[in-house]
């Protein structure tokens, strides 16, 4: 009885590890997911691809650019970005993930976007900006619902 008991509870235990790990799993894949996203984002924006940018941007968004006085929509949002990247640009950047949250269907990043754009002179230009986005879950895809930035001033 003693063994049978003890096996028992060593199954509850595999069972229940199990199950954590596979909850961890699905929170880091949608972690990793959303982090893809946000590359997508500015990859289809220096690309100048708008369709590409807005397919990732829910109907209701507001956002709120550090160059912009007060808070946009989705349609502001899509004549802000054609003024900020009129053309495909040859500009690279980089993501330094400093944060990012998970609660059922919304997500909250926060990182660090460099931005560097090669000179008339040769010379690169390396711009930062501090981004917070809001995501959220609209059936199996995620959309970006909200976001704010401020520019850093070297």
């Amino acid at each position: 009885m003693k063994a049978f008991t003890l096996a028992f509870v060593l199954f509850l235990c595999s069972f229940v590890c199990s199950a954590q790990s596979l909850t961890y799993s699905k929170t880091d894949t949608a972690e990793e997911k959303i982090w893809k996203l946000e590359e997508a984002y500015f990859s289809n924006l220096y690309k100048a691809d708008y369709k590409g940018v807005l397919s990732l941007v829910d109907e209701q968004f507001l956002g709120w650019p550090g160059a912009m006085l007060r808070p946009i929509d989705r349609n502001e949002s899509s004549s802000f970005m054609r003024k900020l990247v009129p053309q495909p640009s040859k500009c690279s950047f980089r993501i330094d993930r400093q944060g990012i949250r998970l609660h059922d269907d919304v997500a909250l990043t926060q990182y660090v976007i460099s931005v560097d754009c090669p000179g008339d002179t040769g010379l690169t230009k390396t711009t930062s900006s501090r981004i917070t986005h809001t995501w959220v879950k609209k059936g199996y895809s995620w959309k970006l619902l909200g976001g704010m930035s401020y520019d850093i001033h070297p």
